[in-house]
């Protein structure tokens, strides 16, 4: 039965059911009719020859009522007999009794069979199948009558057995005849009539399936399960029509739950649209613009609207439509944006709307988009309120009315917005961080003058100036005398409101065009455009009499605090002949000021400048001793710690020279060696040595190595370091290069393209000492970067200074936003890693977590 169920088609299973029925049927009724069959012949048999019997009796009894003689009783029975020859299918015998034979003497008569036997012995009817004939014997008995010519006869007596054999051959034939053609009759009617149910009923559900097959084809999306419910098809059947029934309400249901494939393609593709990269950041309209035309390939959107505010300063409306609208449809369109952001709770930020700019942007200004009306826009809105940075903001989006009506439609609305809010929100949170950002990195927090980074870039461009157009200018260096010492008297707090002080003195005293900088801790130097070495005298004993005469209160109000200081003056050409070697020079000079007796302002004279540049060029001979003594080079590391874990993520490449028994810093020597142009040449020798070390002691973190921006766009560099690499089977991907700020780089495109094939062969990029200048921003906005290093000027300060903890702050959030990890440096207490960690810096380094060694730590 199994079998039946192989079958897919309705009818041919209805028909093998039907075949199955007919044989089953017809196998009982073949038991049952032969069964009856057979009663019926055993039954019509004995009846027969009982009815022949007595006739054959009755026929005799009424001649020997006549009386008859021994010829006539041989002439009856040759007569008999000549009958049941005729008949093939009965046969009559006679035989006579015992007591007939002794007195009218034996006749000629067939072999007394069991039977007749029997019935002699009982005087009763026998019955039996003998070799497949139905033989009955019926007992002649004497009565009253037969006694005038039986004497020798009682009555009762049996004095004869007429044998009435049944041959059910010729019967048994005729009654199978009528039994094959019942039993092909009973067979095949199930089966013509299940032949002719499945042929109506695959005709009624193939019309049905046709029908459903029909509408199914014209489904192409969720939307079109509708078209079932309206074109029901009747299949005859009160249960094929509720399983119709059935599938329309799984059609709606599934209208309610199913996703066409477009759209969840299309969610897919949202989810990378929540990726921000610098591109996005950069080509933030043109991002906005591409998801627009995506949306269109599953909704019909008309345009996409933005507006922000930042600290409460109003950012314009973008709105960017599909194609080119009308002049009316924008005027509607701006009236339908008022109204949705007048009822939205974002709405108090927004004071002044009708005085809002609008800027609408086309995305293919090819598309002409009919006039539309507020009816034909449905406008949908997502809002952002950010505490940090402080903005907000709202997306929305204008789609035909009637998709808003549909509910899966409406999720790829709200995952529209999202990612709108995401992107845009992003950006310009992003717009905000880099605003400050580049404010911060410009400025020293604590006394908002600028810093040393850009002091180096005016230095560069003042010098510049001077040889272009033959003039001069003077340098003053400023050192506070004995800071430390008040630092440590009265406490950081005091010590940054002294700080305060002196730039406040000296922002007054500089003139209009001089260029004024904190470069370090407690240094200052000012730039003077123009001046020669004697006014330059004059305004830094102004500046060191103004400092040392000034008071400032301590806070108890019990007593003034006040503090002197050495500056150092050098004049440009006249004293140096590049700007690095002017800078040398007046930092020496504030030395000797200092050496002096403090509270001094120490000029160069010419045996200054030849003992300055004595000192320089053995700096310079010992550079190019080391070249050539290589064992002089020694690689230090310095661990880079995850902040979570605490485990040794990397190590530093720190270069070191042994030098007349002493071991140099590479701050004691780089900038003469990049002077030179050999610092390239160290760095390779460096990482050679440093390579060598991590192949031998299987080392597996990553390495950061300080290269100068000038090395990478030396060809023989990269190739060089491939070589290493190989030489040493290191993986690229271990490297880590860090972009210092040691020099400017002119061509930035240039550096990017040896940055990006670098990045293409698996090394990888930090930036160091990142917001301390302006090309920092330069390097996430262009380069591929993997890491930023927050400057160690922002950390040692982060307890005391709010301006360097929200630079940490906002440092962090940009480097989250763009996928960067950070490292903050120089973490040289508990306290500062504490909050670093707090913050959400990823890593840290410094003399606190560990120290330059020779040997790398893992």
């Amino acid at each position: 039965m199994l079998k039946l169920f192989k079958f897919k088609r309705l009818d041919k299973f209805i028909l093998s059911i039907a075949i199955s029925v007919s044989i089953m049927i017809a196998a009982v009724s073949a038991l049952l009719l032969s069964n009856f069959s057979n009663k019926i012949i055993n039954t019509g048999t004995k009846i027969t020859s009982s009815y022949i019997a007595d006739e054959t009796f009755n026929t005799m009894f009424q001649v020997m009522k006549r009386g008859w003689n021994e010829k006539q009783v041989a002439e009856f029975i040759r007569a008999l007999k000549k009958s049941s020859d005729s008949e093939k299918m009965v046969n009559v015998s006679i035989f006579r009794g015992k007591i007939v034979s002794k007195q009218f003497g034996k006749i000629s008569q067939p072999a007394e069979n069991s039977v007749v036997m029997q019935s002699f012995l009982t005087g009763l009817p026998e019955y039996k199948k003998i070799k497949g004939l139905s033989v009955y014997a019926y007992p002649l008995k004497d009565k009253e009558l037969c006694l005038k010519c039986h004497t020798m006869a009682k009555i009762g007596n049996v004095n004869g057995v007429i044998e009435v054999s049944f041959n059910p051959v010729y019967l048994t034939k005729k009654i199978q005849y009528y039994y094959y053609a019942l039993l092909i009759l009973i067979f095949l009617l199930p089966i013509i009539g299940g032949a002719f149910v499945a042929f109506i009923l695959r005709k009624s559900v193939k019309k049905g399936i046709n029908s459903i097959n029909k509408e199914v084809e014209n489904i192409n999306t969720v939307r079109d399960l509708k078209m079932l419910e309206s074109n029901l098809s009747d299949l005859k059947f009160e249960e094929f029509n509720s399983v119709y029934q059935g599938i329309v309400k799984l059609s709606s249901k599934l209208r309610d739950v199913a996703i066409d494939k477009d759209i969840l393609e299309f969610e897919i593709k949202l989810l990378e649209r929540f990726i921000i990269t610098s591109e996005v950041v950069k080509d933030w309209k043109e991002h906005v613009f591409n998801l627009l035309i995506e949306m269109n390939n599953i909704i019909k959107v008309y345009n996409v609207f933005s507006i922000f505010v930042q600290d409460e300063e109003l950012i314009e409306l973008e709105v960017f439509w599909k194609g080119e609208p009308t002049e009316k449809t924008k005027i509607i369109f701006n009236e339908m944006i008022n109204k949705n952001i007048y009822h939205d709770s974002f709405s108090p930020l927004l004071k002044d709307m009708e005085n809002i700019m609008i800027t609408h942007n086309i995305a293919d200004k090819k598309i002409k988009l009919p006039e539309l009306t507020a009816d034909d826009i449905s406008v949908k809105t997502k809002k952002i309120i950010l505490n940090m940075p402080h903005i907000g903001g709202i997306v929305g989006i204008g789609v035909q009315s009637e998709e808003s009506l549909d509910s899966t439609r409406e999720l790829v609305i709200n995952s529209v917005l999202t990612t709108l809010l995401n992107v845009i929100g992003s950006i310009k949170a992003i717009y905000k961080y880099t605003k400050d950002l580049e404010y911060y990195a410009t400025r020293d927090g604590l006394t908002e003058l600028y810093n040393q980074r850009v002091f180096n870039e005016f230095l560069h461009y003042e010098a510049e100036r001077a040889n272009r157009n033959n003039s001069i200018f003077s340098l003053l260096f400023i050192d506070l005398d004995n800071f430390k010492f008040i630092n440590d008297m009265y406490g950081h707090n005091f010590g940054d409101t002294m700080l305060q002080n002196v730039a406040d003195i000296l922002n007054k005293l500089k003139r209009s065009g001089d260029i004024l900088a904190r470069y370090g801790g407690d240094e200052f130097a000012i730039i003077l455009p123009g001046a020669g070495i004697e006014q330059a005298y004059m305004i830094a004993e102004r500046i060191r009499e103004k400092i040392g005469t000034s008071l400032l209160k301590y806070p108890d109000g019990k007593k003034n605090i006040g503090i002197t200081s050495s500056i150092g003056v050098a004049s440009y050409p006249q004293s140096a002949a590049t700007e690095k070697d002017i800078f040398m020079l007046t930092d020496n000079m504030m030395y000797k000021a200092k050496a002096k007796g403090k509270n001094q302002v120490y000029v160069a004279q010419e045996e200054d400048m030849i003992t300055v540049y004595q000192e320089a060029r053995e700096k310079s001979n010992m550079v190019i001793d080391a070249l050539n003594k290589t064992e002089v080079i020694v690689p230090y590391f310095q661990p880079i710690v995850g902040l979570k874990d605490n485990k040794i993520l990397a190590n530093e490449l720190l270069m070191r020279i042994n030098y007349k028994g002493t071991t140099l810093s590479a701050g004691e020597f780089i900038e003469v060696a990049e002077a030179i142009g050999v610092a390239h040449k160290l760095d390779l020798l460096l990482m050679e040595k440093a390579f060598k070390m991590m192949k031998e002691s299987d080392f597996d973190g990553f390495l950061f190595v300080n290269l100068s921006p000038k090395s990478l766009i030396l060809s023989e560099f990269i190739k060089n370091v491939k070589d290493i690499i190989l030489k040493y089977n290191i993986n690229p991907d271990r490297i880590v290069f860090e972009l210092t700020e040691r020099e400017t780089i002119k061509n930035i495109t240039l550096l990017e393209k040896f940055v990006t094939n670098l990045k293409y062969e698996g090394f990888r990029f930090a930036v160091d000492d990142f917001g301390s200048g302006f090309s920092s921003f330069l390097y996430i906005k262009h380069f591929p970067v993997d890491f930023i290093k927050i400057d160690g000027e922002f950390i040692r300060s982060i307890m005391t200074d709010k301006i360097d903890r929200a630079f940490v702050i906002s440092s962090v959030s940009i480097a989250r936003e763009v996928g960067i990890k950070t490292i903050a440096e120089f973490i040289e207490n508990d306290e500062i890693l504490q909050e670093v960690t707090r913050l959400g810096v990823d890593y840290g380094q410094g003399f606190f977590l560990a120290k330059p060694a020779p040997e790398l730590k893992s």
